[in-house]
């Protein structure tokens, strides 16, 4: 069995979307459906959910006052690569995202701009990091060769 196969993904080319945490903990655990970004794809189908080296920071901290999020601390988010895959079910404008998406299943929390499109997900499920580089827009990561990478070299410890 190969190593995707055991992870539970698919072989071979995927595509992969960027976010900052806690974004991509919190689409890749299923908190978040819906991702506004300026611009539209036609794409549906899976999406590997990379989280880039950044922080929201006042995103996070205000996830951890004001909700029940059980969001793990800054240090245990995993950054610089896959933290899990979901569905793009859907792309749209804020007006037409189906209605029974609640305000806090939405990444922009403090309102949509009416230009931007959601980006909803299903079927999201977290993944052991599978570290690799993160791009602008939809990208492809070849799964098997990222699994078959040999890790990244340890600093040695004095």
């Amino acid at each position: 069995m190969s190593r995707a196969k055991a992870m539970g993904l698919p072989s071979g080319v995927l595509k992969a979307l960027s976010f900052k945490q806690p974004f991509a903990w919190l689409i890749a655990n299923g908190y978040l459906l819906v991702d506004d970004r300026t611009w539209a794809t036609q794409y549906r189908g899976p999406l590997l959910i990379h989280a880039s080296k950044g922080l929201y920071e006042s995103y996070y901290q205000y996830l951890k006052l004001h909700s029940d999020v059980p969001i793990p601390d800054q240090d245990k988010l995993d950054y610089g690569g896959v933290v899990g895959i979901a569905r793009l079910v859907w792309c749209g404008k804020p007006e037409a995202l189906p209605a029974n998406i609640r305000h806090e299943q939405r990444m922009q929390f403090a309102g949509v701009h009416p230009g931007y499109y959601g980006f909803l997900f299903a079927d999201a499920a977290p993944l052991t990091l599978i570290p690799c580089p993160g791009k602008l827009g939809i990208f492809e990561i070849d799964v098997d060769q990222q699994l078959a990478a040999p890790p990244a070299a340890q600093a040695t410890l004095f």
